[in-house]
């Protein structure tokens, strides 16, 4: 019997993934290891590649990192190859990287070290602090793919993009840039490049499409990461993974990255942070801001960082809106605990706490499906048959429910967008709420390749309102068994309740919550975020 050939494209993906490997010192490396846990959280904190100063160094969150750069207690040199050696690690038990560029990264560190001897003086606010990117940012003589095979070698800029170029010039190190899925359109992470899975459960999803981000900073691999959201990819990362992110109003930040739909305004994807604590989110958010991007790139409003002009409807403290579920699907177990107890803690500490009814809720989330690929995916389309590549289900399935409209079409589409953007502002203005505390997603992190449901975070960016993810600090238990349900809200709520099984399956998986706030109101968001955080959080 013949051997079947093997595709082009397969080959592709494996020799880029091979090369990335091949740039990892080879003493870095390990072993594959079929027994590898499930759980491997903790694989960089027990790693023994990395020395006891080492193990310091990534401990610490960017901003402790950059004020014990500044004060030279550790060197650049240092920190980047700690943090090279502990994002080896995470992507050898994740599959989370893209690129790794280590000896360009050690060129840059060395050089901040010694124009620190030579001035005194630290090179920028975040003097050596190592930052990871996501696949499609234009990082200078760097591939972005977009998860594409067909754009391997097509897309290297000679210099960085708006966001990267801010980061660099403050002082910042490029070490690695991260996975993202095929068109950077899915909920999961997952293309020809493989699949990005959860540290702490590798059955379950790293969530997407900032997957890799999300995967790498909760291994340990990385202390600051750069993303997209467009329907979720910073925060659905951000919740499965159990660590801190920020989709900001739409043009807060600059947005400049490669992407199949480049043009598409109807539907803009917010650049923002991911990381480990809510003050490394407003660092890298002031960061930004301080360079005034908006005098040199236009996606970027002339909005600066505002955070004394933050007033709560409750005097000194926030009112806080909850919303228990969405209207159409009911949280599981897990999340629904989180929730509660999130909320009976708010309530215990003194703030005022109440009840947000879900306000069309469909209508947001047939207007976001459709203006996902306004051109019924021929864009993508496009780049997969140029490599052959095949159309992967989470894609497929927002093209199915597309349409190449014509004009009119558009700006149909987008005249209902502004209306619900007109009628869900006079809703939040009645509920009288300064921030609305909110699930993420239905559960936990799905089992691979099942996520199916993203609308308790996609309302959020076709309405443009920033939203942020934090860790509650709980997690799946034993004790978070199915519930038996004769009722549902509709066919979506039965075919979702269904797919939580067991604890089991989810076992250990994080349980995160989101907080959300008025359009162009994101300072509101970061000052509730480290306030709600603060109690919350076990």
């Amino acid at each position: 019997m013949t051997t079947p050939a093997v595709p082009v494209w397969e080959i592709k993906a494996k020799g880029w993934n091979d090369d990335t490997l091949a740039k990892i010192p080879q003493d870095w490396l390990s072993p594959n290891d079929e027994s590898l846990r499930d759980d491997v959280s903790g694989i960089v904190t027990n790693s023994e590649l990395l020395t006891r100063r080492e193990h310091e160094i990534v401990e610490c969150d960017a901003t402790a990192l950059r004020d014990a750069l500044s004060s030279r207690t550790y060197t650049a040199v240092e920190v980047t190859t700690a943090y090279a050696k502990a994002a080896a690690v995470a992507h050898q038990a994740t599959n989370c990287l893209m690129d790794f560029f280590y000896d360009d990264a050690l060129k840059r560190a060395q050089w901040l070290d010694e124009e620190f001897e030579r001035t005194g003086r630290p090179v920028g606010v975040l003097h050596g602090v190592p930052i990871s990117i996501k696949d499609p940012f234009a990082v200078a003589h760097k591939n972005s793919t977009a998860g594409f095979v067909s754009w391997i070698g097509e897309r290297i800029p000679d210099e960085d993009g708006t966001v990267p170029a801010i980061l660099r010039a403050a002082g910042a190190v490029f070490i690695v840039k991260t996975m993202t899925p095929q068109a950077i359109m899915m909920i999961e992470t997952e293309s020809a490049f493989g699949i990005t899975v959860n540290p702490h459960n590798r059955n379950l999803t790293a969530g997407g499409s900032t997957g890799g981000e999300g995967a790498l900073i909760a291994a340990g691999g990385s202390v600051l990461g750069v993303g997209t959201d467009i329907g979720g990819s910073i925060r659905a990362p951000s919740a499965c993974n159990g660590i801190f992110g920020f989709k900001p109003t739409a043009e807060r930040i600059p947005n400049g990255f490669t992407n199949p739909v480049e043009g598409n305004e109807a539907i803009l994807s917010a650049t923002g942070p991911l990381a480990r604590s809510a003050r490394d989110l407003e660092l890298f958010i002031t960061t930004v801001l301080a360079a005034k991007p908006w005098t040199f790139d236009c996606s970027a409003a002339r909005m600066p960082w505002r955070p004394n002009e933050v007033e709560w409807l409750g005097g000194l403290r926030p009112r806080i809106g909850v919303l228990w579920h969405d209207g159409i699907v009911q949280l599981h177990p897990p999340m629904a605990r989180a929730l509660k107890t999130a909320v009976d803690k708010l309530k215990d500490a003194g703030y005022e706490v109440v009840d947000y009814k879900p306000y069309r809720v469909e209508d947001a989330w047939d207007i976001l499906a459709k203006l996902f690929f306004t051109d019924g995916g021929k864009a993508v389309k496009a780049a997969v048959e140029t490599s052959g590549e095949p159309l992967f289900k989470g894609v497929e399935m927002l093209i199915d429910i597309s349409k190449d409209l014509t004009a009119t079409e558009l700006w149909q589409l987008v005249n209902r967008r502004n209306a619900l953007r007109n009628d869900y502002a006079r809703h939040w203005s009645e509920s009288k709420v300064d921030v609305l505390l909110c699930p993420p997603a239905v559960g936990p992190a799905q089992v691979c390749g099942t996520t199916k449901y993203f609308t308790y975070t996609g309302i959020w960016n076709v309405l443009d309102y920033p939203a942020a993810i934090f860790p509650t600090g709980l997690r799946v238990e034993p004790t978070d068994r199915p519930v038996k349900r004769t009722e549902f809200l509709g066919p979506q709520d039965k075919d979702l309740w269904a797919t939580y099984d067991s604890p089991d399956t989810f076992a250990n998986a994080p349980l995160s919550l989101q907080i959300v706030g008025p359009r162009w109101e994101d300072e509101k968001v970061v000052q509730a975020l480290h306030i709600i955080s603060k109690v919350v959080r076990f």
